[in-house]
């Protein structure tokens, strides 16, 4: 009888066991499908995609904001020009100058020095005086006499009207006498404080000139 059972056991013990090996066997034995190193996860190349696409920039990224461009001003369309200044009418009333003129060298200082050395010794007022004279015709004409550039000697010419700032630049009229005393131009014309004045042409090799001042001109 206790034989009996004690083949029981083991034959129990035997089932038991074979069991648990067939079950080992199969969790060993099992294959296991394992992907390549190389190639890349779906997740991996799903969101590789982006930044392959976008050049290395995720496509999720927002672009940078752009600032408005700043509002240019409107320009009026007839803006008006500023008002040119008025110019005094005396300035351009040539036939004012007709008539008699004397010529008045107006009074000046003179340095004296020293001769030989030409130390300055002192200085002296020297007077105004009268040159001369210059009358101008309407008829085209004039005559002229300067006895501080050739005393004695009287020249007669024909005078023109001064072109567009002619005279250094100057927005006036002139009367200018053609080849006078010492045979180069002379100008009688008007200044903005209201004298006279006698200029001559210092001309250049290009034709144009530089109206020196001579003297102030005044009426007898």
């Amino acid at each position: 009888m206790s034989r009996l059972r004690l083949g029981s056991v083991l034959l129990l013990v035997l089932l038991v066991a074979s069991q648990i090996v067939s079950v080992g066997v199969e969790a060993w034995s099992e294959v296991v499908y394992t992907k390549p190193w190389t190639e890349p996860e779906e997740n991996e190349a799903k969101e590789d995609e982006p930044a392959a696409q976008g050049g290395g920039v995720a496509s999720n990224i927002a672009p940078p904001e752009v600032p408005p461009s700043p509002a240019v001003p409107e320009v009026p369309q007839n803006p008006q020009s500023p008002s040119e200044p008025e110019i005094d009418d005396a300035l351009l009333d040539f036939q004012s100058l007709y008539g008699t003129w004397y010529i008045w060298t107006p009074s000046t200082v003179v340095n004296i020095h020293a001769p030989g050395t030409g130390e300055y010794i002192a200085h002296k007022h020297v007077e105004g005086a009268d040159q001369g004279m210059i009358v101008i015709g309407e008829d085209g004409s004039y005559t002229m006499t300067h006895a501080a550039w050739a005393k004695g000697e009287t020249v007669s010419g024909k005078w023109r009207l001064s072109y567009p700032r002619e005279i250094n630049g100057e927005v006036l009229q002139a009367i200018v006498l053609v080849d006078g005393i010492t045979n180069v131009d002379w100008a009688v014309a008007p200044s903005s404080n209201g004298k006279i004045r006698l200029l001559w042409a210092m001309g250049w090799a290009d034709g144009s000139a530089t109206w020196v001042f001579d003297s102030e001109l005044v009426r007898p």
